[in-house]
């Protein structure tokens, strides 16, 4: 999530409203580990689908980070007492190998980066 906030904070500012939606979600999370909020963006008039495209391979690595946050976020919700770094392996294992995402170096790349917690930093080298 705080990637996707990166993302849209350097290719739309404008959009304020999600920026702020996403910093909740962040903060749910990191201090309830909580999710519901988060859900909500997806689906819907005004949902992450109405967003415009980001700039180069942003437009990339957001749809793949929104389709990571969405997956892991619905599985957390239904799978109690599970650990969030092994639903986060079984997450990127299987978002890795979705024929949908056809960068299968990109999707390397951005799974690498999570698992070893600098995405961020990386961000803008991918």
């Amino acid at each position: 999530m705080i990637c996707l906030k990166s993302i849209l904070q350097a290719d739309h500012p404008e959009f304020k409203n999600w920026i702020d939606w996403l910093e909740r979600d962040i903060q749910d999370w990191t201090q309830h580990r909580e999710v519901a909020h988060h859900l909500r963006a997806y689906g819907g008039m005004g949902s992450f689908d109405d967003l415009p495209s980001m700039r180069g391979d942003h437009d990339y690595i957001f749809g793949f980070l929104k389709s990571f946050c969405y997956a892991f976020g619905h599985l957390y919700g239904k799978r109690a007492g599970i650990s969030p770094e092994i639903l986060m392996k079984e997450c990127l294992h299987d978002i890795g190998q979705a024929v949908y995402y056809p960068h299968k170096e990109l999707n390397r790349a951005i799974i690498n980066h999570l698992r070893q917690g600098d995405l961020q930093e990386n961000l803008d080298k991918m």
